[in-house]
């Protein structure tokens, strides 16, 4: 068997089906409505083609509905488990031609193909490091969903791939081109209400019993942490514009369901070299979104919109998640623009062709993920303070 094989309990279609996302339906998004432009006229403006590895509810949801309003990218091609029906569909839908259709097993023929530029990784946790490295040795540039890998040494394999390789290696953190995240990173900055003292984040989502593949150690790496709360790390990375020196925490489940290495829920605590303190949280017991910033004179928060919406949250089908972030003296900041997917993408198509280094590059995923490993050293130790090895 190739080095590369996927092996049946990770390949995408076991894992669709045991998520429940295999017939997943299909909304038509504002941001495609009226799609007229051809795939050889994107081309011929100078658009990057962006294939997508894994057609689950993220990509199906979230991405393929946004790049059409990119500027700098379009959708050229898929990598799928089900090239015959859902390939086919995917090319109808978003019109790329069919011979840009793949599954796992043919994925390494995208070398030959001079329509795809970019490699949106969009698989299980378990399988990013695989597909980034295949990408990467193909000849082409990679986006990685967080986590970037389930381990420090897979992301250091794959950082040496890409290099190797001569193609850049980014992280899909969205939010860093968000305006209500942009807005609570400035006024961190700027010093508005005094230094950063405390932060207080938390993803957290009721998983009742959906997605059984996140019970999955060798899927998932791990529980909670390693799925949501990635999120309230990097959040507190980007308030600080900090790294993170000591780490502790405390990992709880209230259900049998859970494993020892899949916490239902992750409590911790990260200290930054500058004195900001940082509590959060990711949970699969109930559904909480908070990130609240205590400076020396006030306090800030970015928290849903007023008719609803998620702090840490994407857009759907095409529809904007709102969010907008309160003051003191019961003032808010507001934007509608909160797409971020494709404004992601057409950065990182920009440092492509520039040849310039990605802001948010492979080493930052890393930078994450041993984080993460760091609070899992806590917690192996009954919550002692660790120190974050970067």
């Amino acid at each position: 068997m190739p080095h590369h094989s996927v092996s049946p309990l990770l390949s995408r279609r076991s894992f669709l089906r045991r998520s429940g996302l295999a017939g997943v339906a299909w909304g038509v998004a504002p941001a495609i409505v009226g799609l007229n432009r051809t795939f050889a006229a994107e081309r011929k403006q100078g658009k990057l083609g962006v294939a997508l590895v894994g057609l689950g509810g993220f990509s199906t949801m979230s991405i393929a509905p946004e790049l059409p309003s990119a500027k700098n990218v379009y959708l050229a091609a898929v990598v799928t488990g089900d090239p015959t029906k859902k390939g086919r569909e995917w090319a109808a839908k978003y019109g790329f031609p069919e011979k840009n259709i793949y599954n796992y097993e043919t994925f390494d023929q995208i070398a030959n193909n001079p329509d795809i530029d970019v490699v949106h990784v969009v698989l299980p946790n378990s399988m990013h490091a695989e597909f980034a490295i295949r990408a990467a040795k193909a000849g082409k540039h990679v986006m990685c969903e967080k986590p970037m890998a389930i381990s420090s040494a897979q992301c250091h394999s794959m950082i040496e791939a890409a290099r190797t390789a001569g193609v850049q290696l980014g992280m899909s953190y969205r939010l860093h081109f968000e305006p209500h995240h942009q807005e609570m990173m400035r006024l961190a900055r700027e010093k508005t209400y005094g230094e950063v003292k405390g932060i207080m984040a938390e993803f957290s989502w009721r998983r009742r019993d959906n997605k059984p593949w996140l019970l999955d150690r060798a899927m998932a790496g791990g529980g909670a942490l390693f799925d949501t709360g990635v999120y309230p790390i990097q959040a507190g990375c980007y308030i600080t514009n900090e790294v993170p020196v000591r780490a502790s925490a405390l990992a709880t489940s209230t259900r049998d369901v859970y494993s020892p290495g899949v916490e239902e829920t992750m409590s911790f605590t990260l200290e930054f070299p500058g004195g900001a303190v940082m509590s959060g949280r990711a949970s699969y017991a109930h559904a909480a979104h908070q990130l609240t910033v205590a400076g020396e004179t006030g306090v800030f928060a970015c928290t849903p919109g007023p008719t609803g919406g998620s702090v840490f949250g994407q857009s759907s089908r095409g529809n904007p998640n709102p969010k907008q972030v309160v003051l003191p003296q019961n003032k808010t900041f507001k934007r509608d623009d909160t797409l971020q997917l494709a404004v992601l993408h057409d950065e990182f198509a920009a440092a492509i062709r520039e040849q310039r280094p990605f802001a948010y590059p492979g080493e930052m995923g890393l930078r994450d993920v041993q984080i993460v490993e760091a609070l899992y050293a806590s917690v192996a130790q009954n919550g002692k303070v660790v120190i974050v090895k970067t």
